[in-house]
């Protein structure tokens, strides 16, 4: 089989039940731009074959210094389709289920989580879908040279950012200056993290957060959140 030879190199990294796992598991990413394009390609070579994708926007100019679907033959087109198009020229029997904005509703199906987005208000809205539909929830960000990566099950993301009731205005990256390697290194590390629940393998669990700075000697570093 195609799938088979695809993704060899995976075993015997992954066994052959952990590389069904991967294949069966429903990924869902809210987001495809920085950290969530480099998630879903990680994904894809992963051998995943099944997405749930939220994203609205369109690619623009601003996104060429870190984001993998950006190119000149995808300016101003959909980054959801075009995170389609990249999917299926990886593996064409991935299936895809795609949306404009985030819907609750719609992740039912979904294993796990990678919520990618920029703007603390909808994480704090699909941590809080998580919970509910006790989906594992993964949360990863990335802003200049830093980033971080955590796996939220059963503890608060309200409590883990200390947000409260006050009203969720922060936007965690949107406009800021981010560089490439950061945001594919946060996008990998989330990617890894979803593969690490899916497998049943050790993965970083809130309140714990693995932290990192590619302009700090140490690189990364693990951190209690909240």
């Amino acid at each position: 089989m195609l799938y088979d030879e695809k993704f060899s190199r995976n075993l015997p990294t992954l066994s052959p039940s952990e590389q069904k796992k991967v294949r069966s598991a429903v990924f869902s990413i809210i987001g495809l731009g920085g950290t969530g394009g480099f998630a879903l390609e990680s994904l894809a070579r992963l051998g995943a074959e099944h997405f749930i994708l939220f994203d609205h926007d369109r690619f623009e100019l601003t996104n060429f210094n870190r984001q993998l679907l950006a190119s000149d033959r995808t300016i101003d087109r959909k980054k959801i389709d075009a995170a389609v198009a990249r999917a299926k020229a990886i593996n064409k029997n991935i299936r895809i289920k795609k949306y404009g904005e985030f819907d609750p509703s719609k992740i039912q199906r979904a294993s796990i989580i990678i919520d990618a987005t920029d703007n603390l208000e909808t994480k704090s809205l699909v941590a809080r879908a998580c919970r509910e539909k006790n989906i594992p929830y993964v949360f990863c960000s990335a802003e200049g040279s830093r980033g971080m990566v955590s796996v939220f099950t059963d503890y608060s993301f309200e409590k883990a950012f200390q947000l409260g009731d006050k009203k969720l205005t922060y936007r965690i990256s949107r406009c800021a200056s981010i560089i490439c390697p950061a945001a594919a290194l946060a996008g990998s590390l989330a990617a890894s993290q979803a593969l690490n629940v899916v497998i049943n393998k050790p993965y970083i669990k809130a309140p714990g957060a693995l932290f990192f700075d590619l302009f700090d000697e140490r690189v990364f570093w693990k951190a209690r959140l909240g």
